[in-house]
């Protein structure tokens, strides 16, 4: 393995003899099947011997803390002519590997240090799971919700059962909560609620402590949908039209969250065997409902993602679609996406009350709505189970609110009319000035 990436004999021998031989093998063999060039495994191969001599492998597992300690007596062995900053990149590039290689090997202790009620959390964790069905999604914003409310409990040297209202007020109204919006706080009230909830089963807490939990009034259907317009769609599309690999990648990506509503974890989830590309179609993992669904592979969509395949995407054992496009090759990461969305709507001068991919769910559900679909339809279409989710696109239905605007309206005057010469149960419920004064109003300026 040495002789490929050294010439010299005397190079060779030090590294075969030198410590670690067969485990640096090992790891540089696995980083050559990741797909890394001939150059970087060059630089690794000297960089890992290094590391092999200042870190004691065969000790036992070591901590990060003890791979920064050896990166920094490592560095002050080097020439001390170079710029802080490549120092500080030299002992970031040590780090890195050093962490890899220990990983690799098994023998990396990443043990975090224990946090306040971790038993408690991990059961109520468990519960939600196994119990309750809830997606990983929605538990990671549930262990971040509960594990913040519970370490400021624990500043406080309060116990869990000692908590009551005033410490949830207090709490809401600390530094830790007081610049949060009225969703942030109404989620993390859900959160909480759950939680003492379920701490009330356990005898962790008294009672009645997940019903005084105020939450901000929220009104269904309150925020229009926030995407751009169709045109801008197009406007976003064609900016990326280039040649380069971060391009046609994006292009890719763009498309399916503009033509087909995905969302961005679908996207990143999305794999090479989910593309029938004898069949022209396209298989999408809905984590929210746990099933998969099937969508015809339009033309434009499979150009780009074929163009993606075959000159972009890297070689690697992993069978995610889209991968990083940097050394180490992996899955984009869950902000990759959403920071080259953002990048590009700002670069061409949009101006959103909200960007990134999920803005294009919107775009899409919108232009379906303006073209003619169904609320069922265009549901379906954007994967929902309820036709409450798709409610929102109501608001944006200009051509059915033009209809309701041109109703006429005189037709239900005759009907109050001859509801109040008549002895009908509606009419003694003195809702008919009401509704005459509805009658009244001309709907068709409103639009």
């Amino acid at each position: 393995m040495f002789d490929q990436f050294l010439k010299r004999p005397s190079d060779i021998a030090r590294h075969e003899n030198g410590p670690y031989a067969a485990e640096r093998r090992r790891y540089l063999a696995f980083l050559n099947q990741e797909g890394r060039s001939r150059q970087s495994l060059g630089i690794i191969v000297s960089l890992l011997y290094s590391i092999a001599e200042w870190l004691p492998v065969s000790s036992g597992p070591l901590t990060p803390a003890q791979v920064c300690v050896a990166a920094e007596q490592w560095d002050r062995t080097r020439p001390s002519s170079i710029t802080s900053n490549c120092r500080h990149n030299r002992k970031t590039w040590f780090i890195y590997h050093a962490t890899s290689w220990l990983r690799f090997l098994g023998q990396l202790d990443e043990r975090v240090a224990p946090q306040p009620y971790d038993d408690e959390i991990h059961e109520f964790l468990a519960y939600l799971r196994t119990e309750k069905g809830q997606a990983e999604a929605t538990l990671v914003g549930t262990r971040r919700g509960v594990r913040l409310f519970l370490s400021w409990l624990s500043r406080q040297t309060k116990s869990l059962s000692d908590v009551s209202p005033k410490d949830i007020t207090a709490y809401f109204s600390s530094e830790v909560a007081g610049r949060w919006s009225r969703v942030t706080v109404s989620n993390h009230v859900q959160y909480l609620r759950a939680f003492f909830r379920y701490a009330h089963r356990r005898r962790w807490s008294s009672a009645g402590i997940a019903e005084s939990i105020d939450a901000p009034r929220l009104y269904a259907y309150e925020d229009y949908p926030r995407g751009p317009s169709w045109p801008d769609v197009h406007k976003l599309l064609e900016s990326v039209t280039g040649s380069t690999p971060v391009q046609i990648r994006t292009r890719a990506a763009l498309l399916l969250f503009a033509v087909y509503g995905f969302r961005c974890g679908e996207v990143r989830g999305l794999r090479l065997d989910d593309i029938d590309w004898e069949k022209e179609q396209i298989h999408i993992r809905r984590p929210k409902q746990r099933k998969v669904q099937t969508y015809p592979l339009t033309a434009e969509v499979g150009n780009a993602l074929l163009v993606y395949l075959e000159k972009v995407r890297p070689q690697s054992s992993y069978r995610e679609v889209f991968l990083t496009l940097r050394q180490p090759y992996r899955p984009v990461s869950p902000g990759g996406f959403g920071t080259q969305v953002t990048k590009h709507e700002k670069k061409i001068g949009l101006t959103l009350p909200q960007y990134g991919p999920h803005a294009l769910r919107h775009a899409c559900a919108t232009h379906l709505i303006a073209e003619g679909f169904t609320l069922k339809e265009v549901g379906d279409h954007l994967g929902h189970v309820s036709e409450a989710a798709t409610r929102m696109y109501a608001k944006v239905d200009l051509v059915g609110l033009r209809q309701v605007a041109d109703l006429d309206l005189s037709r239900v005057t005759d009907w109050i009319h001859l509801c109040e010469q008549s002895e009908t149960p509606f009419a003694s419920r003195g809702d008919l000035p009401a509704l005459r004064e509805v009658a009244s109003m001309g709907l068709g300026g409103l639009l």
